[in-house]
């Protein structure tokens, strides 16, 4: 037979009177934190004590980098002192877009180079991790993307959800951006996170000329992507899907052809 010593006993006794001296407490702070509301004034008060907290406990935003926003107005005499000075070239707003992001987006061509010149990153990545060059393709700007490439930028890169540069140009429609990329070995036949490739891209978007292009230059009909479905079936549902449409508003419209 087990016996429990009386010094056992004790210790029980005293974590049992700590977790009551804990739970006491526990409804002491809860019952003087409690506020009695007895009319409208009261309440007001209340809001207002609530309201100055919340300012006292925010956090001032940041300001923005003086060299991005000079970049993206392509303020060139603010960038020289800005650079003159020592500042960062590296230097990036909140979604960690650099200098050269905005430059590159807007076609500054010259303050790139200048950029490029006092050490900007070429690939720096942007919170979706877009270099320049998907900035340049965005808007395409072909002189901005030689330059960039010409400096060792990725051709190949990839973003958040595995897109490239080709598939950038196919989806904005710049053409001339699209054949460069291949010419400095961009891979055709590239799949997104959905399996798509820049021929799905240009089927999906409508971009005649782009498909034109990438099949002269060897894209694959026969890729499937994520969902099963190859460009030359993307385009026979789109066709399908237009002509039913068609169809049904001829029979609905009061007009007829």
């Amino acid at each position: 037979m087990n016996f429990i010593s009386i010094q056992q006993l004790e210790a029980e006794a005293r974590e049992r009177q700590k977790l009551d001296e804990e739970k006491r407490r526990r409804l002491e702070r809860f019952n003087s934190s409690r506020t009695n509301l007895e009319n409208l004034a009261d309440l007001e008060k209340l809001v207002q004590r609530r309201k100055e907290k919340r300012l006292k406990r925010r956090v001032p935003p940041k300001a923005p980098q003086p060299e991005v926003k000079a970049a993206a107005e392509n303020q060139e005499a603010l960038i020289d002192k800005y650079l003159a000075d020592g500042g960062d070239p590296n230097a990036h707003d909140k979604l960690h877009r650099t200098a050269l992001h905005w430059a590159c987006l807007n076609g500054h061509c010259e303050l790139v180079n200048k950029l490029l010149e006092a050490g900007a990153a070429v690939d720096a990545r942007d919170l979706l991790d877009r270099t320049p060059v998907f900035w340049a393709c965005r808007r395409g700007h072909l002189d901005i993307l030689k330059q960039l490439l010409n400096r060792g930028a990725q051709v190949n890169a990839r973003d958040k959800i595995w897109s490239t540069p080709l598939h950038v140009a196919v989806r904005t429609g710049h053409c001339d951006c699209l054949e460069h990329l291949i010419a400095c070995g961009a891979r055709i036949d590239a799949q997104d996170k959905e399996g798509d490739t820049a021929l799905h891209e240009a089927v999906r978007h409508g971009r005649y000329r782009a498909m034109k292009l990438l099949l002269l230059y060897g894209a694959g009909l026969c890729v499937r992507n994520a969902a099963s479905v190859t460009p030359v079936q993307l385009a026979r549902d789109w066709q399908r899907g237009i002509q039913e449409a068609l169809q049904a508003h001829v029979r609905h419209s009061r007009t007829r052809c």
